[in-house]
């Protein structure tokens, strides 16, 4: 599986605009950007099949042994969905489902 976490990190951080969020020990990991809407990235995955989790510094993503099977197609969508944000696309303003605390 670190293999495949690798790939991930490696073909993210290959896709111009997008970063990953520090270097992860395991396999769960963030991604974002200081130059897209990291919301209309998410769109777009959601459009393409890939549901990510929104934390409020970008998109999560939990690597499991299956998705050896899945890595290029996800690295291609994403690689897409980075240029359809980078293109002007706005995000839905669909806010993060996890980090994200009501205010006091």
């Amino acid at each position: 599986m670190r293999d495949t976490t690798r790939r991930f990190l490696e073909g993210i951080e290959a896709v111009p605009g997008l970063a990953v969020t520090g270097r992860p020990d395991l396999s769960v990991f963030e991604f974002g950007s200081s130059a897209l809407d990291i919301g209309a990235v998410g769109d777009v995955m959601d459009e393409r099949g890939w549901h990510l989790d929104r934390q409020q510094g970008g998109l999560h993503l939990m690597v499991s042994p299956y998705h050896a099977h899945v890595v290029e197609a996800f690295l291609a969508d994403v690689a897409d969905a980075a240029a359809i944000a980078g293109s002007g696309r706005a995000g839905s303003g669909r806010s993060a489902t996890y980090g994200a605390a009501p205010p006091v």
